[in-house]
């Protein structure tokens, strides 16, 4: 009779069963069956798809899950050029499980589950997404020379996000959910980094010695424009020079004024310099005018009278 009671209370804890979808889950139920059902019913899954929350199970019954967190997953990849090269490069995809409706069923029905009892992430990234971005790469950079994959990186990285969005609406419908594709980290091989090394060096010094060549030929040109103007200044000075000589041909008496005209700017900058005696100009310096020159018919000179005209 106790053996028969605790298998009772066994049989009633056991259909009062309870369990849980935690955040970022959602799941639907899976119909088991056994000796206390009699076997009846265990038709796996059935029933609407169920958020997070607490849900009754009864004696057998579970909950599949799928994971539906947004996740970010690094994938380093390996790429052939169009030339041979090899290299290497690491994409950046995040992305989500499709949990609506129809992506819930779907997953569930494609899938077994990998964590316990829910499709996990990863699961759902190895299976879908992993493949298709190492399609998309090998597709988008094998036309391209190793050459060209730096400096074509934008234009690779948008034909590769194109074609694996392409790949992933037209095969993985209701499965997944891209959000963003980033590439990073281009891995070229040893040899090509020493060689785009040399060829940064190269470049360098050629805009170095192009450099070098436009200063001299700026310094040639200066140089040039300095003659030029030499020569015209001493086109002017010689002008000038000979306007002077002329003027003073004409003038001479010209130098012995402006001498003269200086000399009290030259005594006043001397008196300030200190012991110096100034004396007073000497009188013999200051030059007369000069005189009229006689008329035709002569003149008397200064101090003797006109003698009258005498009688015939």
């Amino acid at each position: 009779m106790t053996a028969y009671r605790f298998l009772v209370l066994a049989a009633l804890a056991s259909g009062c069963a309870s369990a849980d979808i935690p955040q970022a889950y959602k799941g639907r139920l899976f119909d088991r069956t056994g000796p206390f059902a009699f076997w009846s019913g265990g038709t796996g899954l059935t029933g609407p798809v169920l958020g997070p929350g607490t849900y009754f199970t009864g004696a057998y019954d579970e909950l599949r899950l799928v994971e539906c967190g947004m996740v970010t997953m690094r994938e380093p990849l390996t790429a052939l050029t169009k030339d041979g090269v090899q290299f290497g490069l690491t994409i950046y995809v995040r992305f989500a499980a499709d949990c609506s409706g129809t992506g819930v069923n779907t997953l569930l029905a494609m899938m077994a589950p990998d964590r316990g009892n829910a499709v996990s992430t990863g699961a759902v990234y190895a299976t879908f997404v992993q493949p298709a971005i190492g399609e998309a790469v090998r597709e988008v950079v094998s036309p391209y020379r190793a050459n060209d994959i730096n400096e074509n990186r934008e234009e690779i990285l948008m034909h590769i996000r194109k074609r694996f969005l392409e790949i992933v609406n037209h095969r993985e419908q209701n499965i997944v959910r891209v959000y963003e594709v980033n590439l990073s980290n281009l891995d070229f091989p040893d040899e090509m980094d020493r060689a785009n090394a040399e060829r940064a060096v190269q470049a360098i010094l050629k805009d170095k010695a192009i450099a070098e060549r436009e200063r001299v030929q700026a310094e040639i040109e200066t140089m040039k424009l300095r003659r030029d103007l030499a020569e015209k200044e001493g086109e002017a000075d010689a002008a000038r020079i000979e306007k002077v000589g002329q003027a003073l041909q004409r003038y001479p008496a010209f130098l012995q004024f402006d001498l003269q005209s200086k000399m009290p700017d030259i005594y006043r900058a001397a008196g300030a310099s200190g012991n110096l005696v100034l004396a007073a100009p000497n009188p013999l310096m200051i030059v007369p005018p000069s005189p009229k020159p006689p008329t035709s018919t002569g003149g008397a000179q200064r101090g003797e009278s006109a003698a009258p005209p005498s009688s015939p």
